[in-house]
């Protein structure tokens, strides 16, 4: 358990080396001094958030039994997939494409799912940060991670794609993820209506009711405008988090969907900063 332990630190922490030279060196264009003037709360912020990404992996084959039985049961059920002939006719610029824009779209609806009655207790593991960051994106409840694989078993058995397609741009998505987090109003004029930036995914972590529900996309942000959730007024200068968060307490996040669960099967007021729909 202690190699383990020891394997997923170091693998977490190779992780995160290009990802803090190029944000921290982004930081120093846009905020100078400041942007390696850490305050104790973004240190313990960003602790807790590597905590995270190394527990989960250790955690994560306990519960990834689902994710087996979902791609079993897909083709145990005869279910249509594209077949593989076909991707030999597209081009590979043409086949990242289209894998890019599916799990793109399967990522805007399963962050609605997940800002549902049930489903946000355990996406409020990733809104309880109250000091973004981009090591924010590392906070995330292994349960979301087992809904969202789940559901990429699901695309990619139906879409067939090969793995050279799909491995592509993984990289690609992960620093892009990183960078919707940083703390610096990042705007992109009109683009940001096409693709999210700091600032639209900023107003998505806002704890002001009038942003609840709103800017779900992960890499573009036009399935917002398609489907009436985008709300970028302007810069966001107010609070992260929600009220009763567990904030950076590591041990409360890993338990935190539970308790809320607890709390609900007792009748108790559950702690929430969106307008929960049914």
């Amino acid at each position: 358990m202690t190699q383990e332990l020891m394997a997923a630190a170091f693998g977490a922490l190779k992780g995160y080396l290009i990802p803090f030279v190029l944000f921290t060196a982004i930081g120093l264009v846009i905020a100078g001094r400041d942007a390696v003037r850490w305050s104790s709360e973004l240190v313990a912020s960003v602790r807790s958030n590597i905590f995270l990404s190394i527990v989960n992996p250790l955690i994560a084959p306990l519960l990834m039994v689902a994710v087996v039985l979902t791609q079993t049961g897909y083709g145990a059920l005869n279910l249509p997939e594209t077949p593989l002939a076909f991707w030999d006719q597209v081009p590979l610029w043409a086949t990242i494409l289209a894998w890019v824009v599916a799990i793109d779209f399967i990522d805007y609806w399963n962050h609605r799912l997940l800002h549902t009655r049930g489903f946000w207790d355990i996406h409020a593991v990733h809104h309880s940060d109250e000091t973004l960051n981009w090591t924010t994106s590392s906070r995330v409840h292994v349960l979301e991670l087992v809904v969202m694989q789940i559901s990429y078993i699901l695309l990619a058995s139906w879409m067939n794609i090969p793995a050279e397609g799909v491995g592509a741009i993984a990289a690609l998505r992960l620093l892009h993820n990183n960078w919707v987090h940083t703390r610096y109003d990042v705007h992109l004029g009109p683009l940001t209506k096409i693709i999210s930036t700091p600032r639209f995914h900023h107003w998505h972590h806002a704890d002001e009711k009038a942003a609840y529900d709103t800017n779900f996309a992960n890499t573009f942000a036009f399935w917002d405008v398609l489907f009436g959730t985008y709300r970028v007024p302007g810069p966001y200068l107010g609070a992260y988090g929600f009220d009763g968060t567990p904030g950076n307490n590591p041990i409360k996040l890993l338990i935190w969907p539970y308790l809320q669960w607890v709390r609900a099967a007792q009748g108790k007021e559950q702690k929430k900063n969106i307008v929960l729909t049914s």
